[in-house]
């Protein structure tokens, strides 16, 4: 049975980010929740050109981001504590075409 794969979750996170640093394990359990259905990819903003982080829109880390055939589909900035934006992410996630 083939999985096709319809949503790709980007978190764009930087090293020196201490809400990033947290909130990444708790991005991962909920990656494994919607596995294989939706794909999370994280991105360190330092280690890939500028403009391609000016060019996905990030201006704060975390960025969380829900793409669908090549176009962001929906965003979540991450300020806040993890379980909020874990939270934000699952509500995100779910209100896309009931995924």
């Amino acid at each position: 049975m083939e999985v096709l794969i319809t949503y790709v979750n980007v978190c764009r996170m930087a090293s020196w980010c201490r809400k990033c640093i947290y909130l990444k394990p708790k991005l991962e359990k909920l990656a494994a929740d919607y596995y294989p259905r939706i794909r999370f990819y994280s991105v360190d903003v330092n280690n890939v050109p500028h403009k391609l982080v000016v060019r996905a829109g990030v201006t704060k880390m975390p960025t969380i981001q829900l793409w669908r055939d090549g176009k962001k589909q929906a965003e979540v900035i991450g300020g806040h504590k993890a379980y909020l934006v874990v939270n934000d992410v699952r509500e995100m996630i779910e209100n896309e075409n009931g995924v």
